[in-house]
């Protein structure tokens, strides 16, 4: 890295946290109390929902699309009481990163927190989207182990219907849903989702009703599924990384590395993964939305 941009960074950082507004964000455990307590449904904005949003970049696995961008303005903006808004934590204090993690937040709002700040309420409250994101950019991992175990309270004995990418495959190869009652999924494009967004939306909205939680995993688009799915009675958790998370925690890993059969959208398109079959994972696919 370079040790001029580094320092140029954590200074620009330091005039900013003096001079501009920043959101207030509760913690990752208040974050999932406030999951399990409320039944609410969560929509989760991390740094690529805001390069989608300003129209910035693409970023690996969505295109630049307009509708998406006005909607992820329009859900960031909104106030539904059935749909709690989460922002990154590093937007708020980058207390408790990693080093790695600390230098990402503050160069993300260095060079881009000023392009969305007109879109936060600084008298609300925000949930933090990092409460599916728990171990890899944090320096104490001694609660992780308690954190993942509290957040498999919201699927106990319940029925659930994952929303994924085809290359995702939560759950598979680890036991994060093994105390769930059942799993059906819904697979869908892993790159470029929202291009059937409309065919994606009918079909869960089908489905909303049968099942007691819904998991999405499916970049800025699961942001706005589960926004335009919290209506419904159900709650919908726009759940992302989470099983990457815990398959690299189980595994005591430091750094993010490839996990067979499975896509890291970190790690780029260009890395070879493995196509392994598992019959559980097949069984539960019921429908597959990909046109």
């Amino acid at each position: 890295m370079n040790i001029f941009r580094k320092w140029s960074v954590y200074l620009r950082y330091t005039f900013f946290k003096v001079i501009l507004p920043f959101p207030k964000i509760i913690s990752n455990e208040d974050t999932l109390d406030l999951l399990i307590n409320s039944g609410k449904s969560i929509v989760r904005y991390g740094d690529g929902e805001f390069h989608m949003l300003g129209k910035t970049e693409d970023i690996g696995f969505q295109v630049i699309n307009i509708d998406l961008s006005q909607r992820l303005k329009e859900i960031l903006v909104s106030d539904n009481p059935n749909c709690i808004i989460a922002l990154p934590i590093g937007l708020n204090a980058v207390k408790g990163f990693n080093p790695v993690g600390e230098y990402f937040w503050k160069q993300f709002i260095v060079f881009h927190y000023r392009k969305y700040i007109q879109y936060f309420d600084f008298k609300k409250t925000y949930a933090s989207a990092n409460v599916t994101r728990p171990y890899m950019d944090f320096k104490d991992h001694s609660s992780t182990q308690k954190f993942f175990d509290r957040m498999k309270v919201l699927w106990n004995d319940k029925k659930i219907l994952i929303v994924e990418g085809e290359m995702s495959k939560l759950g598979v190869g680890n036991d994060l849903f093994a105390n769930s009652k059942s799993i059906h999924r819904v697979i869908t494009l892993s790159q470029n989702a929202y291009k059937i967004y409309p065919q994606l939306l009918e079909a869960c909205q089908a489905l909303v009703k049968d099942y007691d939680l819904i998991l999405v995993s499916l970049g800025p688009t699961a942001t706005v599924l589960a926004y335009d799915l919290c209506d419904f009675g159900t709650q919908i958790i726009d759940i992302g990384h989470v099983d990457l998370e815990y398959e690299w925690f189980v595994r005591g890993e430091k750094e993010k590395v490839p996990i067979d059969g499975k896509h890291i959208n970190e790690l780029g398109y260009d890395i070879e993964y493995q196509s392994s079959v598992d019959t559980d994972y097949l069984q539960q696919i019921i429908l597959k939305v990909v046109k």
